[in-house]
C-alpha cells in the first residue's frame, strides 16, 4: 500500500480502486466502517493516547467506495449548488476516503457526540492535531492551505500518510507541498 498517495482533484483514483486491506472498525458512532489495516491499528494507538488525557474520540467516517461518494456529493449538489459543493466535497474518485487512509474523526464530551465542524474549537481536537502526525496522521485539509488542497479547512479529517506525517508536521505543509518540494 502506498500510504503517500496523492488523491485530490488533480490525481483521482478509479471507480473499480477498492483497497484490499480493509478492516472493520470498532466504532461507537456507528456500524459498518472500513479502514486501511495498518492506519486502523495507527488510530487505536492515537485513541488510547487520547484516553489519557480523558479525550474521547473516535471514528465517524472511513473508507466509502466510488459509488457512496457520488451519492454524497450529487446529494450536496442538489441540495446546496454545485459552487458549495465543489470546495467542501470531493467529486467521487477524488475522495481520500476512498484509499482506505482517510478518517473523519469524532469526539464524545458531555455526553454528546460532536462532529465536523461542532469539533473546531474543542481542546481535543487541538490536542488531535498537535499529536496526530506522532503516530502517522496528517490534518489534511488545514486552514489557512484551502488555495493549495482546493477543499475548505476540515478539522475533523485526518489522513495516514505513515512515515513522512513528522515532516509535514514539523514543516507546516500540506501533501501537495511535499510532492511538490519533495523534502
Amino acid at each position: 500500500m502506498d500510504y503517500q498517495i496523492l488523491v485530490n482533484k488533480d490525481n483521482p483514483l478509479p471507480r473499480a480502486h477498492i483497497p484490499n486491506n480493509l478492516v472493520e472498525v470498532n466504532s461507537k458512532y456507528k456500524d459498518n466502517i472500513k479502514l486501511d489495516k495498518k492506519a486502523y491499528e495507527s488510530f487505536i494507538l492515537l485513541q488510547k493516547e487520547a484516553l489519557k488525557y480523558n479525550y474521547k474520540i473516535d471514528i465517524e467516517s472511513g473508507y466509502r467506495d466510488y459509488d457512496y461518494q457520488e451519492n454524497l456529493y450529487n446529494r450536496l449538489v442538489k441540495d446546496k449548488g454545485y459552487s458549495y459543493a465543489i470546495t467542501r466535497i470531493a467529486e467521487p474518485g477524488k475522495s481520500e476516503h476512498q484509499t482506505g487512509l482517510a478518517i473523519d474523526f469524532c469526539i464524545y464530551k458531555d455526553n454528546k457526540c460532536y462532529i465536523e465542524h461542532e469539533v473546531e474549537e474543542l481542546e481535543e481536537t487541538k490536542w488531535i492535531h498537535n499529536n496526530a502526525y506522532k503516530y502517522g496522521f496528517i490534518l489534511r485539509y488545514p486552514e489557512g492551505k484551502e488555495d493549495i488542497t482546493k477543499y475548505s479547512y476540515e478539522p475533523w479529517h485526518l489522513r495516514f500518510i505513515g512515515d513522512i506525517s513528522s515532516v509535514l508536521y514539523n514543516n507546516k505543509i500540506t501533501l501537495e507541498e511535499y510532492y511538490e518540494k519533495k523534502y
